[in-house]
């Protein structure tokens, strides 16, 4: 959102009509990220010690999702493998794309995700970005998350 902010502002737009825009890519935009082990949420308290123990045993991994400023979980994959074909899955179906991302956190299979969505069809080119420290130290090493604008 601040990408197509700066960009309008490049362009000479109004503040009104820049606010406007910034309202609509809310309502467009998509966040969905995976950890790349459990370790991490438990030891910040988002999930306790059974949830962890079952989750590593079964190699479940939560894929989460950030809906209207909440982080919610949106799905369950069995492995890692799953869990970055399926973030690709959600970009590549949601249609075409005004701009598509990759956030790193230090995870050594995000190029792999990247090769994933080769072909996604995006007005712009594609994002690799470091997650920041807060998000880092919740999710810990290994997490991987996928944002996305469906173009209008």
């Amino acid at each position: 959102m601040v990408l197509t902010a700066s960009d309008l502002a490049a362009e000479g737009e109004t503040p009104e009509r820049i606010r406007a825009e910034v309202e609509d890519l809310r309502s467009r935009t998509r966040v969905y990220g995976a950890v790349g082990t459990l370790d991490f949420l438990k030891r910040g308290g988002r999930i306790g010690g059974a949830a962890h123990l079952v989750g590593s045993l079964l190699s479940i991994q939560p894929v989460i999702e950030v809906r209207g400023g909440v982080v919610e979980l949106e799905s369950k994959q069995r492995t890692r493998t799953r869990v970055l074909q399926y973030l690709a899955s959600k970009a590549l179906n949601a249609g075409p794309l005004d701009r598509l991302a990759v956030a790193n956190g230090a995870a050594d299979d995000a190029d792999v995700l990247v090769g994933q969505l080769a072909a996604a069809e995006t007005r712009h080119d594609l994002i690799l970005t470091e997650l920041g420290p807060v998000v880092g130290a919740h999710a810990g090493p290994g997490t991987v998350g996928v944002c996305f604008q469906i173009r209008r």
